[in-house]
């Protein structure tokens, strides 16, 4: 990919023209100000997607209400953030890219769909409207280029449009042209005050996916009569509301990509009006949407997210060196489970911008020494060179990744693969670090580097208890299986049902195997500390395998014939298995750590043997700190 692919087309919309036919799809990140303005942080953020080459950089989450609600999501409902608003398009412009943002209506997005839909009075609609409209002129007088218009997801205009939801029996409710009549009031009240100042996008769920909800056929019907009012259509699918379809739009790494292209080539196809389309794309598949002609732009964020200089990589024929993103959706679990502050798993500043100063070589290099080439080692190395440091890396396997060989080896973990790939790639091709691979650190040879500072990565040990079994192998370690370095039976029990088991179990499913997983935990427990979204996708996916679950159960022993397990009432019970597969987390490895920790004055423990939680995140955001400080 390079300057000459289809993605780096201009394209003009109403009467702006983008660079390209990226555009930075919007998200909450929860770094505004609590009064609805800008903040350092939110422009800092904001900053990092801008430069990434996008043509279009669309804010997301932003309220047209006129209070404010104290949480960190931009404000247009007043006019006293226009100044604010306006530094922020300043800055988007300077990287060349059109201004863009997504309007809510937060209010009302709040309430019960079928209270705001059937409930609201004429005069409460004709409020709405106006807040819309007034919001979108302010937007204008900020130097927005253009506005999306939310009603996807189940925003405000879709609860409108929602046969199961409008009950309505006025001119709002009831037919087609009455429930489309909230949005064409609202379009025709924006363009009446920003004329064709602004180019305006409408987003919009092409299926909701609940029996009763909206469907594609009528969704394409409702987009016909709203075309002449919009300047492009941005296409998505599902409602926020229903835990059970979040991951169908923030498509976890073991859902396929680009999920909904064959819905927005319809509306390619029927529309005579551009077609924007986001869910999983990479620069790759959108380059193939695109050049196909499938669609005219393709929206992302966590790629931008992942690598702020994606777009320019690729357009400078370097997609080598852009950080995949592992579609973990720790990004999103933050801002849409915990309304907390954005971070990204693979990208250590994201969402910490003002943190750090700019990663750039530091007038006094130092020598380094990493141990351990995992996750957190590698972050730490690399980051330690782009400061200017010389790093030298001991890894005692014949093989740089630690735990993320085991996590990526499945087939739906091709994401976890690439970041894999690059991340080795990366350190193995930078001149100033010197990996010593199947070489065990040790005190003598760390003191022969004579190092300027320790960083010290060795990782975690398995939890892996002594049975009766022990012995027979009939008890198995959860990354041998992983790793393939041992098989396992037709009936198997897996101890464990943390995100590795449950992977693990997802692949012996795909297999034929019959998989019970056990835990101590309540199910409803199950994943409740890890990644919501994506554990509601994997479960699923689990449930469609047939893997049974037998919860708030301890494993107390394993024979030659299967397991010994005791409930919460302290009642044994059997389960006949040809193997048992121990999945029971991991353990810091503070021997090693101890040993080392006293060899240099400036020493720093990172990744699985400093933090809690055995996480990607945990591992690049320790070993990036590190790296930092020296």
């Amino acid at each position: 990919m390079d300057k000459h692919s289809q993605i780096f087309r201009p394209i003009t919309i109403g009467k702006c023209t983008a660079k390209n036919r990226i555009q930075v799809a919007p998200a909450g990140c929860f770094l505004a100000g609590h009064d609805g303005g800008n903040s350092p942080e939110f422009m800092a953020y904001t900053k990092g997607l801008a430069r990434s080459g996008a043509g279009i950089v669309t804010l997301g989450v932003s309220s047209v209400d006129e209070g404010v609600s104290g949480v960190q999501i931009l404000s247009v409902g007043n006019a006293i953030t226009i100044p604010d608003l306006a530094d922020i398009t300043e800055m988007i412009h300077q990287y060349g890219a059109l201004a863009s943002i997504e309007l809510i209506n937060a209010q009302y997005m709040m309430t019960p769909p079928q209270r705001v839909a059937t409930q609201t009075t004429k005069e409460e609609i004709q409020h709405i409207i106006t807040l819309f409209a007034n919001a979108a002129e302010r937007c204008m007088l900020a130097g927005f280029d253009m506005i999306m218009i939310h009603g996807g997801h189940g925003n405000v205009p879709a609860m409108f449009f929602s046969e199961e939801y409008n009950k309505r029996t006025d001119e709002y409710g009831g037919s087609l042209i009455n429930r489309s009549r909230f949005t064409v009031e609202l379009l025709e009240a924006i363009r009446a005050k920003v004329g064709n100042n602004l180019a305006i996008e409408y987003r919009i769920s092409a299926e909701e996916l609940l029996p009763g909800s909206t469907g594609i056929e009528e969704t394409l019907a409702f987009a016909k009569i709203i075309q002449d009012k919009i300047d492009l259509i941005h296409v998505s699918r599902g409602l926020l509301e229903q835990d059970s379809l979040l991951p169908y739009i923030f498509q976890p790494t073991y859902f396929p990509r680009a999920m909904n292209l064959e819905a927005a080539k319809r509306f390619k196809k029927e529309l005579d009006i551009p077609v924007s389309v986001v869910g999983s794309f990479d620069l790759e598949t959108a380059e193939n949407a695109v050049a196909n002609n499938d669609v005219d732009i393709v929206a992302m964020i966590r790629n931008v997210l992942a690598d702020t200089d994606c777009v320019t990589k690729a357009y400078r024929g370097k997609s080598d060196n852009i950080r995949p993103c592992v579609r973990c959706n720790t990004c999103i679990h933050r801002t849409h489970s915990q309304f907390i502050h954005i971070r990204c798993a693979v990208n250590p500043l994201i969402g910490r911008e003002t943190w750090f100063p700019e990663v750039q070589p530091k007038l006094n290099p130092k020598k380094v020494v990493v141990i351990g080439g995992g996750p957190a080692g590698l972050e730490a190395a690399r980051t330690a060179s782009a400061r200017g440091h010389h790093v030298i890396l001991f890894e005692k396997s014949d093989e740089l990744g630690g735990a993320l060989r085991m996590a990526s080896v499945a087939s739906f973990k091709k994401d976890m693969k690439k970041y894999l790939d690059w991340s080795i790639r990366t350190v193995m091709s930078d001149p100033k670090i010197t990996v010593k691979m199947g070489t065990a650190a040790t005190k003598e040879n760390i003191l022969l580097e004579n190092p300027d500072a320790l960083l010290i990565a060795v990782g975690a040990n398995p939890i892996i208890p002594v049975f009766k079994a022990s012995e027979t192998g009939k008890i198995v370690w959860v990354g041998d299986v992983e790793l393939g370095k041992v098989q396992t039976g037709q009936h198997v029990l897996i101890a464990g049902a943390g995100f590795t088991g449950l992977e693990l179990a997802l692949t012996l499913a795909a297999e034929g195997k019959k998989i019970t997983i056990i835990d101590m935990l309540p199910e409803e427990r199950i994943g409740a500390d890890g990644i919501h979204i994506s554990m509601i996708a994997l479960r699923k996916l689990l449930d469609e395998a047939g893997v049974k679950f037998q919860c708030e159960v301890k494993l107390i022993d394993v024979t030659t014939e299967g397991a010994v397990i005791k409930d919460k009432d302290n009642q044994s019970s059997f389960i006949d298995c040809d193997n048992v597969i121990l999945s029971l987390g991991v353990k810091a490895d503070r021997a090693q750590v101890e040993a080392f920790s006293d060899l240099v004055e400036e020493t720093y423990i990172i990744g699985d043997c400093a933090a809690k939680g055995s996480t990607l995140w945990n591992a690049t955001r320790t070993g990036f700190d590190a790296a930092m400080r020296l």
